[in-house]
Formats: C-alpha cells, sequence, structure tokens
C-alpha cells in the first residue's frame, strides 16, 4: 500500500515540525524569562531602596507598581507558552511515533 507508506512519512515530517517549532518556543520563553528576571530584580531593588524610609514607601509603591503588575502578566504569559510548547513536544513525538507505525504497516502490506 503506497498510500499509507506515503501517509506514514507525512505524519513523520509533521511530527518533526511540531517538535522543532515546540523548541523554538521553549528558547523565545527562556528569553523571556531572562528578561522578567531582569525586570524583577530592578523593581526589587527599587522596593528596597524605597521602603527604608516609611514616607519613601508609599512612594516607591507607585512607582513600582505598575511594573510589578506588567512582570506578573508577563510570567503568566510566558507560563502559557511554556504549557504550549511542553504540549507541541509530546504531540509532536506521538505524531512522529504513529507516522512509523503506518510507514511499516504500509510498508509490510505492500510486500
Amino acid at each position: 500500500m503506497k498510500g499509507m507508506s506515503v501517509m506514514g512519512v507525512i505524519l513523520m515530517i509533521i511530527g518533526v515540525v511540531l517538535f522543532v517549532f515546540s523548541n523554538s518556543i521553549s528558547e523565545k520563553v527562556a528569553e523571556g524569562r531572562g528578561e522578567i528576571s531582569s525586570a524583577q530584580s530592578q523593581v526589587d531593588m527599587g522596593n528596597s531602596v524605597m521602603s527604608m524610609h516609611p514616607a519613601t514607601k508609599e512612594v516607591g509603591g507607585m512607582f513600582t507598581g505598575s511594573a510589578q503588575n506588567r512582570i506578573n502578566a508577563g510570567t503568566e504569559e510566558a507560563n502559557y507558552y511554556e504549557r504550549m510548547a511542553a504540549w507541541l513536544k509530546i504531540g509532536g513525538v506521538v505524531v512522529f511515533i504513529l507516522g512509523v507505525g503506518v510507514l511499516v504497516v504500509g510498508m509490510r502490506k505492500s510486500r
């Protein structure tokens, strides 16, 4: 069955593409997490400097509050894409294995 062999190869290619795409997403998430970490350390430093005196503590919260909200939103988004990359990686492996199975069955039936 030549059609099953072709379908198996197509599934294998799709599996590899999903796996590579998930690795690309994972790399971008790692870059984003580095930026988030850098921003968080700056906000933490600002908070520690501003919290040295009770009068400046409230003012410091006004300056760093919006930045902290953006950091929290960025962390949520990074978590979302990290989960998506994990599922794409799993899906890519499963589709690749399925393609190998279809290819083997197709080759056996053609004999």
